[in-house]
């Protein structure tokens, strides 16, 4: 049995997997993002309950933030009450067993690359399409990088501005301090977001998918525009990775039809030949987060951020 949880700045879920992949288990709670005693206080109440199912069973974590590989400490999550914190190593002491955390996408990447979308692929890129952007990069079964905890962030550190400009659009100030992260425009608070500078309205993202679907103008050049922001920029990431895979998780990545022209318009952008869908939506794009923690303690290189 492995123990997993997905922890992010809204709610934590935990979970129990067998052997076979099954979760056997499910539970979630509202994350104390402030508090760190309670955030210790809902994590140790859940495994200590399955504990008395199920016996005494490691601890894998996805978490919405990043791993300092030298100190293990958490450099960036949106829960204040750890940051700063080494929680793998805290966490095994606390619940006295072996504790190891990872970032969310790379957990759903590596969740994809093993019984999901990407099962037998040697390079997956997985992509976040949820609130904001997201990436994590599995080569073989393995994490790639680990110099400095961050990896695979395709939405932080680009300018789209210019692109914006073109667009009609202003940009924004991003949550990591800069100006013109596809972070603010490639999630669905992005498509919303462009909706709203055009039209001077705030439909939800799935009011404007479908409306596109039905072939409202409107919705068509914002759909038109928002796959313009994505696909560019995903397919300099497909220039430098090369993978045999993008498996796309997030609130997003239940549009297929949306996925499909991202995957079409990315191809185009690529130098590379990709005659198949490249760009395809995740097999576990709801909880690959839970799935791809369950699966650190089985990795053949245990990951640096241990």
């Amino acid at each position: 049995m492995q123990y997993a949880f997905d922890i992010g700045g809204s709610n934590i879920e935990f979970g129990v997997f067998d052997a076979g992949g099954m979760m056997v288990l499910h539970r979630k709670a509202s994350t104390p993002r402030d508090d760190r005693d309670a955030f210790v206080k809902t994590l140790a109440g859940f495994v200590h309950e399955a504990d008395e199912q199920y016996g005494k069973c490691p601890v894998g974590i996805s978490l919405a933030g990043g791993m300092d590989p030298q100190t293990g400490s958490v450099i960036s999550a949106n829960i204040p009450a750890i940051k700063d914190w080494p929680l793998a190593a805290e966490l095994s002491a606390i619940l006295d067993r072996p504790v190891l955390v990872e970032n969310d996408a790379d957990c759903f990447a590596l969740a994809e690359a093993t019984t999901g979308a990407a099962q037998n692929a040697r390079t997956v890129f997985a992509i976040i399409l949820g609130t904001g952007v997201g990436g994590g990069i599995v080569f073989d079964g393995q994490f790639v990088g680990g110099n400095s905890g961050i990896r695979g962030e395709w939405g932080h550190g680009n300018d789209v501005a210019g692109s914006l400009i073109k667009h009609g659009l202003s940009a924004v100030a991003c949550g990591c301090g800069r100006t013109g992260c596809l972070d603010s425009w490639g999630g669905a608070r992005g498509l919303e977001r462009i909706y709203a500078q055009l039209h001077d309205q705030a439909p939800a993202s799935h009011d404007i998918t479908t409306a596109w679907l039905a072939g409202d103008d409107k919705a068509a050049r914002v759909i038109d525009i928002y796959c313009d922001l994505v696909a560019r920029e995903l397919a300099l990431m497909v220039n430098v990775v090369d993978p045999d895979c993008v498996p796309v998780g997030g609130g997003l990545a239940s549009e297929t039809a949306l996925i499909a022209e991202i995957d079409t318009r990315a191809r185009k952008h690529a130098l590379g030949r990709y005659d198949a869908p490249l760009v395809v939506p995740g097999a576990h794009a709801r909880d690959g987060g839970l799935r791809g923690a369950a699966l650190l303690h089985q990795m053949t290189v245990r990951p640096k951020s241990a």
